[in-house]
């Protein structure tokens, strides 16, 4: 094994810092994993077309080393919350004497909390003074821990206070360290620069794996869903910030409210795997749980494997994304881009449409800001849907509104571009979400 990571160790390979997930059955379980696995699990295969990538990943199970794809390699080295493994993270880069390019995929909690997170940023430092040049992918920016009190139970204002102030000299020190940083949208860009250059942030927005959806009536059938329906699909893990609650309380009348066809609420979701051990968290978690089982016209299904997810997309009519904080980009919304769904947004997330190709996806499609973003209130998101269940050419503008920007952001175009971010000598790089593109 020792020399198989030889055959990694080159100038021209990529050492990437991450979550990964096991193989089962020669397939991979990344959502039940945590978010950044199912991300690297997608994304890094397509960086490994043309280059060596060694990934350190988390430690798990008994696999410790093996070969993902020919070109994509897993070492399981580093272990959540375990400052030790930590400094064997670290000695274990630098006997990777001639791998130059380093990529940190980055959420809060991947390694373990705020003093994981210091320690990784030392040691990151530390290797500055080596030849090796660090590229961060953010993959959340906040400012105010405030807003996310739901979802993780941030209340007393000293606490709030600072932590908001450690929040600021992380991204400081991220600045400091990294060549090159990454994240998702305009609108994290924007708050971001405030406290690093902007030169050195690039936004790349979250890659699209298309996928080829089933039949609807096909899927409705497995899942036992009525085909009259107009069911309206949420998607993903169970958090305080997506407005699950929100949307429980506001459609909870809906088909006394309306006339045409009945609306179904399907919830897709299961327990965020980071939050889940959390008392605070698993109460929230089945008062939501509770909450859907009270109203015959909304189905709950827990987590749900990636051979299913396809029957939930193409079973639905529509995907609502009722988040009430704007804190990263969404895979939920990715996902329905992937299966070319017809999507509606709260106004929460009205800064996506900062992004270029957003907005340029919408003016094709021939929709305005009001015809996608939704106000947080009941008659808000009632008017959406009421359109939708009679307007057929405004159900399809919203189909090709996710199928023109899927294709603005197929994986392999983002792929590419992230690789001319890491291995590329020139200093500034344009962003594609920028009219000036700079980048092939």
């Amino acid at each position: 094994m020792k020399n198989l990571l030889q055959t990694f160790n080159t100038p021209e390979s990529l050492l990437v810092i991450t979550s990964y997930p096991n193989p089962i059955n020669g397939k991979y379980g990344a959502r039940d994993f945590n978010a950044i696995g199912e991300h690297s699990e997608r994304r890094l295969p397509y960086l490994a077309k043309d280059r060596k990538v060694l990934v350190v990943a988390e430690q798990m199970g008994k696999n410790t080393t093996f070969k993902a794809t020919p070109n994509l390699m897993i070492a399981r080295v580093w272990k959540k919350r375990n400052i030790l493994s930590f400094f064997k993270l670290f000695y274990f880069i630098l006997k990777q004497n001639k791998i130059r390019s380093i990529l940190v995929q980055f959420e809060f909690n991947v390694f373990g909390g705020t003093i994981p997170n210091m320690i990784i940023m030392a040691l990151l430092f530390l290797l500055r003074f080596t030849s090796k040049e660090t590229t961060f992918e953010l993959h959340q920016v906040i400012t105010d821990v405030g807003t996310l009190k739901k979802h993780i139970n941030i209340t007393n204002p000293i606490k709030r206070a600072f932590l908001n102030t450690g929040l600021k000299l992380f991204y400081k020190t991220v600045g400091f360290v990294a060549k090159n940083i990454v994240v998702f949208e305009q609108e994290i860009k924007e708050r971001l620069s405030a406290y690093v250059t902007a030169s050195k942030i690039t936004v790349l927005c979250l890659s699209i794996d298309r996928q080829k959806a089933i039949d609807q009536k096909v899927a409705r059938k497995t899942l036992d869903i009525k085909q009259n329906e107009f069911v309206i699909l949420v998607f993903g893990f169970i958090n305080g910030y997506k407005g699950i609650d929100w949307i429980l309380n506001a459609l909870k009348n809906v088909n006394k409210q309306a006339k045409g066809r009945p609306v179904r609420l399907l919830i897709t979701g299961g327990k965020n795997p980071y939050l889940k051990d959390y008392t605070y968290y698993q109460r929230f978690y089945n008062a939501i749980v509770a909450e859907t089982k009270k109203y015959t016209h909304v189905t709950y299904s827990n987590f749900v494997s990636d051979e299913k997810v396809g029957l939930y997309f193409s079973a639905s009519d529509i995907v609502a994304l009722p988040y009430e904080v704007f804190m990263s980009a969404s895979g939920p919304f990715s996902r329905a881009l992937a299966y070319e769904k017809p999507i509606l947004l709260s106004e929460k997330l009205l800064n996506y449409s900062k992004s270029l190709d957003f907005a340029q996806s919408l003016a094709d499609a021939q929709l305005k800001k009001s015809d996608i973003f939704f106000p947080l209130t009941e008659k808000g998101i009632l008017s959406l849907i009421n359109k939708a269940k009679k307007d057929k050419k405004y159900i399809q503008q919203l189909a090709t509104f996710s199928r023109l920007l899927g294709t603005a952001r197929s994986i392999e175009t983002v792929s590419v571009k992230l690789d001319h971010i890491l291995f590329s000598d020139v200093k500034k790089v344009v962003s594609y979400t920028q009219p000036a593109l700079a980048v092939a």
